[in-house]
């Protein structure tokens, strides 16, 4: 007697595409991510030691099998520093993908945090790049 689990198409699980790895920073230290984390399953594209500004080519390359299967269900986080072109390399192909691209932003929490910039959270903010057909 042979049993057969039917096998249920998968949800597939939001992303949160960081763009560069975090460093510390210029004010000493790394932007935390784990807020980001809520959003989807962190990952990166370009690790610190990139820069996509000297060779655009292969990062481009390198973007495009990391964000393959980007959709508007999707995030882009940037969190500073690194190479301002990755951004840019980032946000172009994930608008190829999908007519809407979700960023999330840092907003800062001015009440308990003052103007510590390390306490906050990310929110969601949808770009329509283009008209969805």
């Amino acid at each position: 007697y042979n049993c057969f689990c039917s096998l249920r198409k998968e949800e597939k699980v939001s992303k949160v595409y960081v763009v560069n790895r975090p460093t510390i920073n210029k004010f000493g230290w790394t932007p935390d991510l784990s807020d980001a984390s809520r959003y989807g399953k962190l990952e990166i594209i370009f690790e610190s030691n990139e820069q996509p500004q000297f060779l655009p080519a292969p990062s481009i390359k390198k973007a495009r099998r990391i964000l393959e299967d980007f959709s508007s269900e999707d995030y882009i986080l940037w969190a500073g520093g690194g190479d301002p072109i990755a951004v840019m390399i980032t946000c172009m192909i994930a608008s190829e993908k999908s007519p809407t691209v979700n960023v999330l932003r840092w907003e800062r929490n001015i009440e308990s945090g003052g103007r510590d910039r390390r306490k906050g959270w990310y929110m969601p903010v949808a770009l329509e790049l283009r008209k969805q057909q």
